[in-house]
């Protein structure tokens, strides 16, 4: 028997969570660590998968014990990771502010070690947050006093149109419907509500190819799939920022009620494939901005380690952050 070639038509055993159809083109066959792991772009509508898909009852167990451990290689957040995470938690304050201002209800789905959940409750804004892993879970409530509730979305219930708006940031790709997924969190949102997603880039040309594809990733998204299928389950896109020159692609969406099925754009699988035939090492090594951001990963570090060395708790370290860069004024504006 063969082995699958990158590159080469491909019929996957799933058929696509967006338009599906069985069609597509391997564009990856080994994952981050160099393990066997199919990665198909499809050839209707441009959306990005692993084929075949793991089980629900295999992605639970996963996230629960292993997750964590494997991606950050601890049980639970260390500062350094505290203070990474507060960095970026600042960073998309500044967007929901523009969204929602307190009392507003948030439901941050996938919330990690609370970091972002500790920002918004401690703004006046009403957070309820989910997290399936255990240790980080744990972390943020006996650390930041915050509302996590444990499971994964599809273990979660909440009342139709409770929420002002959701977050949900390098989650989407670890959906294993995120069809029926955003369809579940478009109906927990109020009509006007907003939903505030970051997904890693299907087009970027900034991330590193040895880097991109892994277990945990099961979707790969494109600004025109990714619009597609919020359009599919009533959400209407706001912005939707996919460009090249970003590692991530950032999107808000609000509910409107009704659903679209588009046409999808006929150039859609042709710029996913051609990005990951323009992801060689050697690009990535010969550009500019790969040193660029090395230069600024190695200042975050260092500020990383700073952090560290003060021996703040977790909470200390996050409240010196914050009231630094987003003060307390009562209306969540930086």
């Amino acid at each position: 028997m063969f082995a699958p070639r990158r590159f080469a038509d491909y019929t996957p055993a799933s058929p696509c969570n967006l338009c599906g159809k069985r069609e597509g083109t391997l564009v990856e066959i080994r994952d981050r660590h160099g393990a066997p792991l199919n990665v198909t772009c499809c050839r209707a509508c441009g959306l990005t998968y692993v084929d075949p898909l793991p089980s629900a009852a295999e992605l639970a167990r996963f996230y629960a014990e292993r997750y964590r451990r494997e991606y950050k290689s601890a049980e639970a957040p260390r500062i350094k990771h505290v203070f990474r995470a507060g960095r970026v938690a600042l960073e998309r304050f500044r967007t929901v502010a523009l969204l929602a201002q307190p009392p507003a209800r948030v439901l941050d789905c996938g919330a990690g070690g609370g970091e972002f959940a500790y920002l918004l409750a401690s703004r006046g804004y009403r957070l309820t947050g989910i997290e399936p892993n255990d240790g980080y879970r744990e972390f943020a409530r006996a650390e930041y006093g915050v509302d996590l509730r444990p499971g994964t979305l599809d273990d979660a219930s909440f009342a139709a149109g409770g929420f002002d708006l959701i977050t949900l940031f390098h989650v989407l790709e670890h959906f294993r419907d995120p069809r029926a997924g955003l369809a579940k969190l478009a109906a927990w949102l109020k009509p006007g509500g907003h939903l505030y997603v970051e997904v890693p880039n299907a087009l970027t040309e900034v991330s590193s190819p040895s880097n991109l594809y892994h277990y945990a990733h099961l979707f790969y998204f494109a600004a025109d799939p990714l619009t597609r299928l919020a359009r599919a389950v009533g959400l209407v896109p706001l912005l939707v920022d996919g460009a090249p020159s970003k590692a991530n692609l950032t999107a808000v969406f609000r509910r409107d009620g009704g659903t679209a099925n588009d046409e999808p754009e006929p150039s859609a699988h042709a710029r996913v494939v051609e990005a990951n035939r323009r992801r060689t090492l050697r690009r990535y090594l010969l550009s500019g901005s790969t040193w660029a951001n090395a230069a600024s990963r190695l200042w975050a570090r260092a500020q990383e380690k700073r952090a560290a060395r003060a021996g703040l708790s977790g909470r200390a370290t996050l409240d010196a952050l914050y009231e630094k860069e987003a003060p307390r004024t009562g209306r969540g504006a930086l």
